[in-house]
């Protein structure tokens, strides 16, 4: 898990130091949001699935010509309650697909921005959210979700491709 931590560790840093070069201005914004979901689990000592569910907002790619002041930072929650009875907050960054418009990953990790100030993130899980439909706003839209667990959530991994996401993608295109 230290690796997952330092790996964590290392893409937040990136990603404040990219958004400390930006200014205020309008930016896409890529929210992925649903809750009842189920992740099949591998190798967890727990449990081999969990309900699941998530509502994550990142700020994506500034406009052209323009920057954002929050770079490509994500925020929200997560939560899987076949490991633990609570949801978590979550950091981490999006990236567009560099081939797919409409496309994004978000990268995140359990744990909050002052955690992350303070040199005391320390996530039980890290996980990745990809929309599989370009651009497609509203309900009813897939989003692959992998996760990689601590041992305090019992360890291994999860992965699900859940179909009834609410993706919303709104503000400027390049």
């Amino acid at each position: 898990m230290r690796n997952i931590a330092k790996a964590g560790l290392c893409m937040v840093v990136l990603l404040l130091a990219a958004s400390g070069a930006f200014s205020q201005s309008n930016s896409t914004q890529v929210v992925f949001s649903d809750t009842g979901g189920t992740m099949t689990l591998a190798g967890n000592s727990k449990a081999t699935s969990t309900p699941f569910g998530f509502w994550i907002w990142c700020n994506g790619q500034a406009a052209s010509g323009s920057n954002g002041a929050y770079g490509t930072a994500c925020n929200g929650n997560m939560y899987f309650y076949g490991l633990q009875t609570r949801a978590t907050s979550i950091v981490g960054y999006v990236t567009p697909s560099p081939t797919d418009p409409g496309i994004y990953t978000m990268n995140v990790f359990e744990g909050t921005f002052a955690q992350f100030m303070q040199g005391k993130l320390s996530p039980s899980y890290t996980c990745t959210l990809t929309n599989t439909t370009p651009g497609a706003n509203g309900p009813g839209n897939a989003v692959q979700v992998n996760c990689m667990f601590s041992n305090s959530l019992g360890g291994g991994t999860g992965s699900s491709t859940d179909t009834g996401s609410l993706v919303n993608i709104t503000g400027p295109s390049n």
